[in-house]
């Protein structure tokens, strides 16, 4: 499993494919996809958003997380940095993000490889570069 994380819009997307080869039509987007059917996903973006719709159904993103993993042990994972900032007035905004954190920790303490992509460039932080 590969994690690419990074500010909103700094292009985690777009260093993807290039560096998986992958097409737009293999990604599967966190923001609006059926959480439930988490088999054969090859490309999965907006971790982050991911875990908010997770938290709003009453659901633990922890074990969203196993599941997805289980299912696919070579998927390559996109997600916001959401932790930085200004923190939110709003409980469920705090919640969010802090699971949001929490999970992408697991995911990376378990990622072959984790690169941070700003500016449109990417930093390896963990794992062999090629």
């Amino acid at each position: 499993m590969r994690l690419i994380v990074g500010g909103a819009h700094q292009g985690k997307l777009a260093y993807a494919l290039e560096q998986t080869g992958l097409s737009a039509a293999q990604v599967v987007d966190g923001a609006e996809c059926d959480l439930s059917d988490v088999g054969r996903i090859a490309l999965f973006t907006h971790f982050h958003l991911a875990v908010r719709r997770l938290l709003q159904a009453g659901e633990n993103p922890m074990q969203f997380v196993e599941r997805l993993l289980a299912c696919n042990p070579d998927i390559v994972i996109l997600a916001d940095e959401v932790g930085c900032g200004v923190v939110p007035l709003s409980r469920e905004e705090r919640d969010w993000r802090e699971a949001a954190g929490r999970a992408c920790c697991e995911l990376a303490r378990r990622a072959s490889r984790v690169d941070r992509v700003f500016c449109g460039i990417a930093v390896t932080i963990k794992g062999a570069t090629k």
